[in-house]
C-alpha cells in the first residue's frame, strides 16, 4: 500500500510519516468515502501533492540554507593582525608586521599600504646584491625586513615582471613612483605564526623587488581593487582582503590601521584589524566621510587648515584643499605655500642632493625643546560642516633618514612641495598620530585622533556586513540589541518547519473530506425521503421526468460534485430500473397492496451500487 503514496521514493519525505500514514488511511478505509477514494487514487492528484509538498520541501531548505549562512556570518568577527614588535625602516623607523610567503614558509616583515591592492616582498636574489646597493651593507637582509625566495617555494606560479603602475595609473602612479616587480601567486600569511589571528590563503597576489627606493622595505595592501595584468589580457586576481572576505574569515569588507609611535608611552605598535575597530585606541568623535570616486585615491578628505602651535600661533596653509590618506608613503605631500609655511615655522631647510629636509643636531635638540604641535582640520566638505582636529607633536616629524636613502644617518623632517592636487597626500608620518576605518561596503571612513593611555585594555568591535544595515563609524559603534534588515536572516516569521508543511498537506486532504462528507450528507437525506408506496400507473407522463423532479429537491445535477467525479447518467440508470419493475396490474385479479418495504428497496435508485470484484466502489 505504501507505494501508491506519490512520495513514498523521497528519502526527506521521512520527516513527513504523519501525511504518508493519513494518505494510506484513506485508502484502506475506501468504503467510508468512495469518491474521495477515487480521487486520491487519481494520478492527476498524486502529481498535484506531489507539486504541493515538493514545493513546501523546498522552500524549507532554500530558508534552511540561507539561515545557515546568515548564521555562519553572524559568528565571524573581527580579525586582528599582531605587529612584529619592530620599529624599523631607512626613513623611519616604523612599526611593521609579520608575513609568511610560500611552502615551505618564509617569515619576512612589511610596513602597512592603505592604498595597494597587492603584496611587495624584497627578492633574495637581488634585494640584497650590488644591483640594489652600491655597498652592500652587513645587515642588509635584517634591515629589509627579511626576503623572499620564489624558486624555494613550491606553490609558487610566476606570471612575469611588470610595473606596479603604468600610463600615470596604478599605485602611486601621481607621486611619481616607477617600480617593477616579478608578479606571481602563492601562499601568504600574516602573523608570525599560523592561527587564529593568522590568517594563511593560497593563490595570494605577490611581487617581488629589488631596488631600494621607493620601497625599502615590503608593503601589505589593504585595498580591494583586483590587480590586474595587463600582458595576460584581462585576467586579474582578487586582493587578500576581498579573498578574506570570500572565505568567511571576516563578515566584512573593511579595516582599521593606525601606525603606532616609537616616541609613544613605552613604544607603541602598530594596529592592523579587519571589519573592526579598538575603542581604544582613538578619541571619539562624530564625523563621517564619504569615499571618492577614483578607486586608485578613495580615502580624501578636505583639508581645511593646518595650524603651528608653539611660541606662537601660525596657519600653515592658506586655502582648503582635497588630500589623500595614504599610508604607503611616509611624506606629507602639500601645496608650494604651506611648504614654505613649514619651513619658517620649523626652521627647515631642503636639501638638494637627498632632496629631503635635513635636520641637524643642535637644530633637533632645539625643535624637541619646543615641542611645538602641529593641527591637521579636516571634514568632508572644503568649508564648514563637522570637522576632526587630528594634532601631531613635533617627535612625529622626527624621523631618521639612513643609508641607502642618505649617505650618512641623519634627522630629517618628512615633508614634500606636492606638483599639484594628485599630489596632495597625508602620509604615514600622519597616521603615526591617526587612527582610520574604512569600510569599503557602505562607502564610508573615518578619522580619529589616537588616545594615548597606558594599560588601557583593548577592546575591538566589529563592522558587520552591510545587509545587516549597522553604522560601522567608530565612534558610532554596533548595538547588538538593533534589529537586521537583512532579507536572508533568519527569523521566526519566516521559518517553515516540517510540521507547517503537513499541515498545509493534510489541509488539503482535509478539504477533500469535506467534499466528501457533504456527498455522505445528501446521500442520507435522498435514503431517508418519504416516498409514494402505491405502483405508478402508466400515463402520458414519463417516469424519467418524475425522477428528475425529484432530483431537483436535492440541486441542480450540472452542480452536484458527485456527478462530476462519477461519468455515467443517474437519471439514466434510475430510467432503467423503473421499466425492469414496474408492470401493467392485471385487471382481473383483486388488487393486492404492495409491500412498503420491499417497494422502497426496489425502487430507490440512489441507493443502489456495484461493486467491482475488488472491492472498489464503481
Amino acid at each position: 500500500m505504501l507505494n501508491i503514496f506519490p512520495f513514498s521514493a523521497t528519502p526527506c519525505i521521512t520527516s513527513y510519516a504523519p501525511v504518508e500514514r493519513l494518505f494510506v488511511w484513506f485508502i484502506s478505509h475506501h468504503d467510508i468515502c468512495p469518491p474521495l477514494t477515487k480521487m486520491l487514487l487519481l494520478p492527476a492528484f498524486s502529481v498535484a501533492l506531489s507539486h504541493l509538498l515538493s514545493k513546501c520541501l523546498a522552500v524549507e531548505h532554500d530558508l534552511a540554507a540561507r539561515s545557515e549562512h546568515t548564521t555562519a556570518v553572524q559568528n565571524v568577527t573581527a580579525l586582528s593582525i599582531l605587529p612584529s614588535q619592530y620599529f624599523e625602516g631607512n626613513d623611519g623607523p616604523w612599526s611593521t608586521f609579520n608575513m609568511r610567503v610560500g611552502t615551505p614558509e618564509q617569515d619576512v616583515r612589511v610596513l602597512v599600504s592603505t592604498t595597494s591592492p597587492e603584496t611587495l616582498v624584497v627578492l633574495s636574489e637581488f634585494g640584497c646584491s650590488t644591483k640594489a646597493f652600491k655597498t652592500v651593507p652587513a645587515d642588509c637582509s635584517m634591515s629589509r625586513g627579511g626576503m623572499f625566495s620564489p624558486n624555494a617555494s613550491s606553490t609558487w606560479q610566476d606570471q612575469g615582471m611588470f610595473s606596479i603602475n603604468q600610463d600615470g595609473v596604478g599605485l602611486e602612479a601621481n607621486l611619481g613612483y616607477s617600480v617593477k616587480a616579478d608578479f606571481g601567486f602563492d601562499t601568504l600569511g600574516l602573523g608570525y605564526v599560523a592561527g587564529g589571528n593568522g590568517p594563511t590563503l593560497s593563490n595570494q597576489t605577490i611581487g617581488g623587488v629589488a631596488t631600494t627606493n621607493p620601497f625599502y622595505l615590503g608593503i601589505f595592501g589593504l585595498g580591494t581593487q583586483p590587480v590586474n595584468f595587463t600582458r595576460l589580457g584581462n585576467f586579474s586576481a582578487p586582493s587578500y582582503l576581498t579573498s578574506l572576505k570570500a572565505q568567511n574569515l571576516i563578515p566584512s569588507l573593511s579595516w582599521s590601521y593606525t601606525a603606532g609611535a616609537i616616541y609613544r608611552l613605552k613604544r607603541v605598535y602598530g594596529q592592523l584589524i579587519f571589519s573592526g575597530y579598538d575603542t581604544s585606541r582613538f578619541l571619539k568623535n562624530t564625523v563621517s566621510f564619504t569615499m571618492a570616486g577614483d578607486v586608485t585615491r578613495d580615502l580624501v578628505v578636505s583639508l581645511q587648515s593646518i595650524i603651528y602651535s608653539g611660541s606662537t600661533r601660525t596657519p600653515l596653509l592658506s586655502s582648503s584643499t582635497n588630500v589623500f590618506l595614504d599610508s604607503t608613503d611616509p611624506f606629507l605631500w602639500l601645496p608650494a605655500e604651506a611648504c614654505r609655511a613649514f619651513e619658517s615655522a620649523f626652521g627647515l631647510v631642503l636639501d638638494s642632493a637627498t632632496g629631503l629636509y635635513l635636520v641637524n643636531d643642535s637644530h633637533h635638540s632645539s625643535l624637541i625643546l619646543a615641542n611645538a604641535e602641529v593641527t591637521f582640520r579636516l571634514s568632508d566638505v572644503s568649508d564648514g560642516g563637522d570637522v576632526v582636529n587630528i594634532v601631531l607633536p613635533y617627535r612625529a616629524f622626527d624621523l631618521t633618514a639612513k643609508y641607502p636613502l642618505v649617505g650618512t644617518t641623519s634627522y630629517y623632517f618628512p615633508l614634500r612641495q606636492a606638483a599639484n592636487e594628485s599630489q596632495h597626500t597625508l602620509g604615514r608620518t600622519f597616521f603615526q598620530e591617526a587612527y582610520l576605518t574604512a569600510d569599503y561596503e557602505r562607502g564610508t571612513f573615518s578619522v580619529s585622533q589616537c588616545s594615548w593611555i597606558e594599560g588601557a585594555d583593548e577592546n575591538i568591535v566589529t563592522i558587520p556586513p552591510k545587509t545587516t544595515d549597522v553604522s560601522s563609524h567608530p565612534t558610532d559603534p554596533p548595538s547588538s540589541t538593533t534589529p537586521s534588515t537583512d532579507p536572508n536572516a533568519p527569523n521566526s516569521h519566516h521559518t517553515l518547519e516540517g510540521w507547517m508543511i503537513a499541515l498545509i498537506v493534510i489541509g488539503s486532504i482535509a478539504g477533500l473530506s469535506v467534499l466528501a462528507g457533504l456527498y455522505l450528507f445528501f446521500r442520507k437525506r435522498i435514503n431517508t425521503q418519504p416516498r409514494d408506496t402505491h405502483v405508478p400507473q402508466r400515463d402520458s407522463k414519463s417516469p424519467s421526468s418524475d425522477l428528475k423532479v425529484a432530483l431537483e429537491q436535492y440541486g441542480d445535477s450540472h452542480n452536484n460534485p458527485y456527478q462530476e467525479i462519477h461519468s455515467e447518467s443517474q437519471a439514466g440508470q434510475l430510467e432503467a430500473d423503473w421499466r425492469d419493475h414496474a408492470h401493467e396490474i392485471d385487471g382481473t385479479c383483486e388488487p393486492v397492496e404492495m409491500d412498503a418495504v420491499s417497494t422502497r428497496h426496489a425502487h430507490t435508485p440512489l441507493a443502489s451500487r456495484s461493486a467491482s470484484p475488488d472491492g472498489q466502489v464503481s
